[in-house]
C-alpha cells in the first residue's frame, strides 16, 4: 500500500492539480494550457516591486526613445538566464499601478511632466528633507512618464510581464503589498486609496516603544474596517481575474501592520476568515493558484497585529511562507525552529534582502557621495550618514547584498542548510536603481542559490546582523551584535553555515570589527568549541568588496583570524569570542569569509 501523503506533499506532487478540472477562462484572461507547476518546482523566486521594470531604462532599453515592451522582455530574459524560475510582480501600493478599469489607478489624471501631481507622493515620505523631496519629484516624473509611454502605445505592462514570463519559461506570480506605508505621511496622495483619507480606515501609527510619538510608516490601512478588507479583496480579485498569473503572495513585510495591537482573539479569528476568503478566490481561478505570505519570522508579533500564521497553516489557507527581515537580510533566520512549529504541510522559503547589515564601508573609487543612494535609504532603514572625517575625502555608505556573489551564496546556503525549500530575493534591483558608480546587481549569481550542492566549494561571505535603531526592529530576527565584552568575558554567537568539501583550495577567515580605540585589545576566536585562535592580522579591507565598497571607515579597526574550515558543519555553528584584555572590548561586527587560498 502506498504511504499516505501529507497535504504539502500531495500539492507538490501535482496530484491535486491533475484532479482539478479546468474552469472556463475569466473575463479578459485566456485559460492557460496545461496544469501549473507544483510548488516543488519553484525554487529561485525573484520579487519585483510595482516599478522595478521601469527604474533603469539605461539597462533594459539602452537605445533610448519612448519606453517599450521590449525592455520588459529583456529584463525577464535576464532573469530566466540567471536561473530564476518564478517572478513575483507587485502591482500595487494601496491602489493599482497598472491601467485597471475596475479599481483605483495611481496614474488616473496624470499628464506627462506633471510635477504637481507627483509632489504629494514625494512629500508623503516623511523622512525626506525638502531638498530630497524636490529630487524625488524629478525621479517620479521620469518614472511616471515611462508608464505613459506604455499607455500611449496601448500596452498594459502587467499583462506584458506575464506574457514575457511565459515566453522565457518563468512562472509569473502576483505579490500584493498588503499595507504599503512608504507614503502614508500624505493620506490624500495618489498612491493611497480614497478610504485612507478617513481616519477610521487608518491605523494610529503607534509604535511599540513607550513614550514614542506615532510614526507615519506605521499609519497603515486598518483591516478592522470592513471597507478596507473589501478594498484589498477587490484589488486582488482584479489581478487574479484579468491577468495570466499563477501564484499569489500576500506581502506583509511592506509593511507588517494590520490591526491595532494587541488584536483581540475575535479580531484575529476575523482576519483568519478573511484570508480563507482570499484562498477561496484563488481556488476559483482557471488553474489552481497557490497562496502564501511574505512575513517576519516573529510569529508572536504577527498574531498581535491579527495574523495567526499557525492557524492559517493548520486550516490549509496558505501553501507557502517566505520569512525575512525588513531591509537588513536575515542571516540568523531560525527556519529549523519555524518548521518544527508549523509542521510539514507548508513550503518554507528563505528571504534574501538587499542590505547585508548596517556596517558602513568606504568606496575608494568614488569622489562624490551617491545622491540617489542617500535618497533611497532615507526612509526605511537604520543608516544615517555621519559627517566625514578631516583629511582626504573618503566616500562612505552601506553595501548592497546583490552587488556581491559571495554574499548571495552565503546568505542562501545558511537558509538551505536549515531546511528552506528555496529562496526569494527581494529588492535585488535596488542595487541598480540607486545608480552608484561601480555597483551593479549580479544577476548571474542567482543561478545556484537554491542548489546547496552547487553552493558547496564556492567562495562565500557570511555576516551577522547588526542592531537597528528603528522601531521596525521589533519584527526582525533579534540581532546578536554589537556587543561589549568586559575584561575576561566571552560571548558565543550562532550562525547557520554549510560544510565545505575538502580539496577545493578554500580557507576560512573570521573578521572582527571593533572601534579604533580598541585596536590594541586581545581577543580570541573559537569555532564550535575548538582551541581559540589569538593570532590575527590587522586590515582595513573588507573580506570581499560589494560594488565599490571595499574598505572600513576610519573609526573602525578590523582583525582577520584564520580558522579551520574543516570544523564547519551544516546548520548552526558557534563562534565564541574571548576578550583577554584588561579593558572592555566593543565588538561592532563579525563577518566570515570562505576564501580561495593564495596561489
Amino acid at each position: 500500500m502506498a504511504p499516505a501523503l501529507s497535504r504539502r506533499a500531495f500539492v507538490q506532487s501535482g496530484a491535486a492539480l491533475a484532479m482539478t478540472a479546468p474552469l472556463a477562462g475569466l473575463a479578459g484572461t485566456p485559460a492557460p494550457a496545461g496544469p501549473p507547476r507544483p510548488l516543488a518546482a519553484h525554487r529561485v523566486l525573484f520579487n519585483g516591486d510595482c516599478n522595478f521594470l521601469f527604474y533603469n531604462p539605461e539597462l533594459w532599453q539602452p537605445e533610448g526613445g519612448p519606453y517599450r515592451p521590449a525592455a520588459i522582455g529583456r529584463y525577464v530574459a535576464t532573469l530566466a538566464a540567471a536561473g530564476v524560475d518564478t517572478l513575483l510582480v507587485n502591482p500595487n501600493t494601496q491602489v493599482a499601478w497598472y491601467p485597471s478599469r475596475s479599481v483605483e489607478y495611481v496614474l488616473a489624471g496624470y499628464r506627462r511632466g506633471d510635477r504637481d501631481f507627483v509632489r504629494p507622493i514625494a512629500a508623503g515620505n516623511a523622512a525626506l528633507s525638502p531638498a530630497q523631496v524636490d529630487q524625488y519629484v524629478d525621479h517620479l516624473v521620469a518614472l511616471f512618464d515611462r508608464y505613459l509611454d506604455f499607455t500611449d502605445a496601448g500596452v498594459d505592462w502587467l499583462a506584458e510581464c506575464a506574457r514575457a514570463c511565459r515566453t522565457h519559461g518563468v512562472s509569473p506570480w502576483l505579490s500584493y503589498r498588503m499595507n504599503a506605508t512608504h507614503f502614508s505621511g500624505a493620506p490624500a496622495s495618489p498612491v493611497n486609496c480614497r478610504l485612507f483619507r478617513e481616519a477610521r480606515h487608518r491605523l494610529s501609527g503607534r509604535v511599540p516603544v513607550p513614550g514614542h510619538a506615532p510614526e507615519a510608516g506605521w499609519v497603515g490601512l486598518n483591516y478592522g474596517s470592513p471597507e478596507v478588507r473589501d478594498h484589498m479583496l477587490a484589488l486582488i480579485r482584479d489581478g487574479l481575474e484579468h491577468y495570466d498569473y499563477e501564484g499569489l503572495e500576500l506581502d506583509w513585510l511592506r509593511h507588517p501592520v494590520c490591526l491595532e495591537a494587541p488584536a483581540s482573539p475575535r479580531e484575529v479569528d476575523g482576519m483568519t476568515d478573511w484570508f480563507a476568503a482570499l484562498k477561496a478566490l484563488a481556488a476559483s481561478c482557471p488553474r489552481r493558484v497557490p497562496v502564501g505570505l511574505r512575513v517576519p519570522a516573529n510569529l508572536g508579533y504577527l498574531r498581535a497585529i491579527g495574523i495567526d500564521v499557525p492557524a492559517l497553516v493548520r486550516r490549509g489557507i496558505v501553501d507557502f511562507l517566505t520569512f525575512s527581515n525588513y531591509w537588513q537580510t536575515p542571516w540568523e533566520l531560525p527556519l529549523d525552529e519555524l518548521r518544527r512549529e508549523l509542521g510539514p504541510d507548508v513550503t518554507l522559503y528563505g528571504g534574501i534582502e538587499d542590505a547585508p547589515n548596517w556596517l558602513e564601508a568606504v568606496a575608494p573609487s568614488l569622489a562624490e557621495r551617491p545622491a540617489y543612494q542617500e535618497l533611497q535609504l532615507a526612509g526605511d532603514n537604520a543608516y544615517r550618514p555621519r559627517a566625514e572625517a578631516p583629511g582626504p575625502r573618503r566616500i562612505r555608505g552601506t553595501r548592497y547584498l546583490s552587488a556581491s556573489a559571495p554574499f548571495l551564496r552565503a546568505n542562501a546556503a545558511g537558509k538551505l542548510v536549515l531546511g528552506a525549500e528555496g529562496v526569494e530575493a527581494f529588492n535585488f534591483f535596488v542595487t541598480d536603481q540607486v545608480r552608484v558608480p561601480g555597483q551593479r546587481a549580479d544577476y548571474a549569481a542567482l543561478r545556484p542559490l537554491a542548489d546547496l550542492a552547487a553552493l558547496r566549494g564556492t567562495t562565500k561571505h557570511y555576516a551577522f546582523n547588526t542592531a537597528s535603531t528603528q522601531p521596525t526592529k521589533i519584527w526582525d530576527v533579534p540581532e546578536q551584535l554589537p556587543v561589549r565584552l568586559g575584561p575576561g568575558q566571552r560571548r558565543a554567537l550562532r550562525l547557520p553555515l554549510c560544510a565545505e568539501p575538502a580539496g577545493r583550495g578554500l580557507r576560512l577567515v573570521a573578521q572582527l570589527v571593533v572601534g579604533r580605540a580598541d585596536a590594541a585589545r586581545t581577543c580570541g576566536v573559537s569555532l564550535n568549541g575548538g582551541w581559540p585562535v589569538f593570532e590575527r592580522a590587522a586590515t582595513d579591507a573588507l573580506l570581499f568588496p560589494a560594488g565599490p565598497y571595499s574598505r572600513h571607515v576610519e573609526e573602525h579597526a578590523a582583525w582577520n583570524y584564520a580558522l579551520d574550515l574543516g570544523a564547519v558543519r551544516d546548520g548552526w555553528n558557534e563562534l565564541t569570542l574571548v576578550n583577554e584584555s584588561p579593558e572592555a572590548l566593543d565588538l561592532i561586527a563579525v563577518e566570515l569569509g570562505v576564501l580561495a587560498s593564495p596561489a
